[in-house]
C-alpha cells in the first residue's frame, strides 16, 4: 500500500471512530460512550481504536477538537468581509449555534463532560479561544470590559445552544434575543 493510500486510510478510520463516537453521544450521552461501544459502531477491531487514540479521554477531546474545528470554519466563513462589530459577533455566534444543531452529538457530550476533570483543560482553553475572537468586535462596541463581555456572550451563546439541542430546532426567538443585545 502507498504511503498516501496508508494515510488516507488511517483518516477514513480515525473520522469513523469519531463518527461512532458523536452518534452514541447523542444517543447515550457521554456514559453510553465506551471504547468498547464505539469500535463495534465503527466496525473495527478494539486495537485500532488505540492505534488512534491514547485513551478513552483523548478520544472525548479529538471528537471536540473536531467540533471546534468545525465551529472555527462555520464563523470564518460567516464572517468573513465584515467589519468589526454588532453584525459580525451575531453572524459568528449564529454560526456557532447552526453547527451545533448540526452536531448534536458532540454537543451532548459537550454537556456531559462539564463534570469530567479530564476534558475540562483543553475543552475550557476552546472555548475561551473562541470567545477572544469578539474581544475586537466588543471594542468597536464601545464595550470598556470587552473581554469579559466576550466570555458572558460566549456563556449566552453556548445556553442558546443547549436549549435548541434540547428542542432539537432552532429557536428564533433566543436567537432574536441575541440579536437585540448585541444592539441589532
Amino acid at each position: 500500500m502507498a504511503e498516501g493510500t496508508r494515510a488516507t486510510s488511517a483518516q477514513q478510520t480515525r473520522e469513523a471512530l469519531l463518527d461512532a463516537g458523536a452518534a452514541l453521544a447523542e444517543e447515550h450521552g457521554l456514559a453510553g460512550v465506551s471504547v468498547n461501544m464505539v469500535v463495534a459502531r465503527a466496525g473495527v477491531a478494539k486495537g485500532t481504536f488505540y492505534v488512534h487514540f491514547k485513551d478513552r479521554a483523548a478520544f472525548v477531546d479529538a471528537m471536540h477538537a473536531r467540533f471546534h474545528a468545525r465551529v472555527e470554519a462555520a464563523v470564518g466563513a460567516a464572517i468573513a468581509g465584515l467589519p468589526p462589530g454588532a453584525e459580525r459577533l451575531f453572524r459568528g455566534s449564529e454560526a456557532y449555534l447552526d453547527v451545533s444543531l448540526a452536531n448534536r452529538g458532540v454537543k451532548a457530550l459537550s454537556l456531559d463532560a462539564r463534570s469530567d476533570p479530564a476534558a475540562q483543560g483543553s475543552m475550557e482553553a476552546r472555548r475561551e479561544r473562541l470567545a477572544a475572537a469578539g474581544v475586537a468586535d466588543l471594542q468597536a462596541m464601545g464595550w470598556e470590559d470587552a473581554e469579559e463581555a466576550a466570555r458572558l456572550l460566549g456563556a449566552m451563546t453556548r445556553e442558546i445552544s443547549v436549549r435548541e439541542f434540547d428542542a432539537g430546532h432552532r429557536l428564533p426567538a433566543s436567537r432574536r434575543v441575541l440579536r437585540r443585545f448585541l444592539g441589532l
